[in-house]
Parts: structure tokens; C-alpha cells; sequence
């Protein structure tokens, strides 16, 4: 079915900044047979990179966020200012960094049976990848936060083998 008339996208954000904070942070707004667009908001305490197997688009409407992303085996930080876009290449480790009162559009490719997101987290001492976790990730709000107790419910998982730095363990959610 083709819409009568277009989204009005300020409107939404306007009415619903209560759904842009922590602890989801995001909402999915319009969802096709392909595309599903998310809006989010800061800030968030991730410390996770997301691997997703598809590009994902980015147009940040209000604020500067940071998307700190793995490159040549090193975090790398993008700044991407209200008004900017940025496509995020497939297979890319990235942990979109929000400031309070930020928020962002990500426009990215529904995952069908079989497609696979991870999320990985890293030494913050020397970069070693400490954990990994895949997942098919159709819901959001429903399917992200088991990911993140596997991480965080063994301590064992924050301590780096090859330096022996320990990650914080999970961040608490930071007030809007």
C-alpha cells in the first residue's frame, strides 16, 4: 500500500522524546518489506561495537553525536553533526556515541532469517577483542538486551587475556 501523505518526522520527535532516552534510547518509526528507519536519542552508555552485516545510513537531525568505529585495528571516532549524513559501510565494528539531548535518523536493512548481526566489545587498554556475540536481530527493543547480559553477567568476559586490563563493568544508564 502506498501512504496518502508523508511523515511528519519533527512532529514525531517532538511528541515522543520520552521514548529517545535511556534505557532503549531509540525507536523504529516506519518499517517496509526492506527498510526500517530508527530514530535515537543520547545519551547512551554503550560500550559494545555493532557489527551489521548490511550498510547502515546516518543523518543526525539534532546535536553532534560521535560513531566510533574499529579501522586498521584501532578505534577511530567520525563526527557527525546535525545536518551531516554518513553511510557506514557492511561489517564495520561501530558504537554510535549521543550526547544528552542529540538526536539521530538511521535508516537500515530489515535482517531476514539467516542474517546475522554481532556485537563485540574491546579492551580499553589495548584494543584485544575480549567478547563476541551474535544474534539475529529482529526486534530491537526485544533482542538487543539479551546480547549485552551475556556480556555482562560473567566478569570474566570484561578481562583482557593479553594485557589483563579489566572493562568497567555495565555502564549505568546516563539521566537526559
Amino acid at each position: 500500500m502506498i501512504p496518502a501523505t508523508a511523515f511528519p518526522l519533527h512532529d514525531w520527535i517532538g511528541a515522543n522524546r520520552g521514548l529517545l532516552r535511556p534505557p532503549t534510547g531509540g525507536k523504529t518509526i516506519l518499517a517496509g518489506d526492506d527498510f526500517m528507519i530508527t530514530i535515537v536519542g543520547g545519551p547512551n552508555a554503550r560500550t559494545d561495537y555493532h557489527v551489521n552485516p548490511f550498510e547502515e545510513f546516518y543523518h543526525q537531525l539534532e546535536g553532534t553525536m560521535t560513531l566510533r568505529i574499529q579501522r586498521d585495528g584501532r578505534p577511530h571516532d567520525i563526527t557527525i553533526a546535525a545536518g551531516s549524513t554518513y553511510l557506514l559501510p557492511p561489517r564495520v565494528p561501530h558504537a554510535p556515541q549521543r550526547p544528552a539531548n542529540t538526536v539521530g535518523l538511521i535508516l537500515e536493512k530489515i535482517r531476514k532469517p539467516g542474517e546475522i548481526d554481532a556485537h563485540e566489545w574491546y579492551c580499553e587498554r589495548c584494543n584485544a577483542l575480549l567478547f563476541r556475540k551474535e544474534a539475529f536481530i529482529e526486534v530491537l527493543e526485544r533482542d538487543m538486551p539479551p546480547v549485552f547480559d551475556a556480556y555482562y553477567a560473567n566478569p570474566a568476559n570484561q578481562r583482557c587475556k593479553p594485557c589483563g586490563h579489566v572493562n568497567p563493568g555495565r555502564p549505568a544508564p546516563r539521566a537526559g
